[in-house]
């Protein structure tokens, strides 16, 4: 399902994975969430990949929202590039634009969904 963030395409700051480079691991701290803004980004818990997340989508919200670890593996399937969103940045997003928040929880809620078989 493909979600209109389209405005985080401005993100100043960005971040170029060559395909194979990992992301972040699962089991690590996580600071920072993720929006594609080109490629495609592989997400798997343990061995298995639950999802291929591709341009306009976002990754790595969980440990944002939860300040936990990170729950998945995020892998670059392909050359992509990312914008990168800090907790502070994440933040101002859902305080200046609502809407944002809104897409974030129907991200979650789609991922929780078919992740679980539902």
């Amino acid at each position: 399902m493909r979600h209109d963030i389209s405005f985080l395409y401005n993100e100043p700051t960005q971040q170029v994975f060559a395909a194979g480079d990992v992301i972040f691991k699962e089991g690590d701290t996580g600071d920072v969430m993720y929006c594609v803004l080109a490629g495609e980004v592989a997400i798997a818990i343990g061995e298995r990949v639950v999802e291929v997340v591709e341009a306009g989508s976002i990754l790595g919200e969980l440990a944002l929202i939860d300040r936990c670890t990170r729950s998945a593996t995020a892998t670059a399937k392909t050359d992509c590039t990312l914008a990168v969103i800090s907790q502070r940045r994440f933040t101002t997003l859902i305080q200046q634009t609502p809407f944002f928040a809104i897409q974030v929880m129907s991200v979650l809620a789609d991922r929780l969904r078919r992740w679980s078989g539902s």
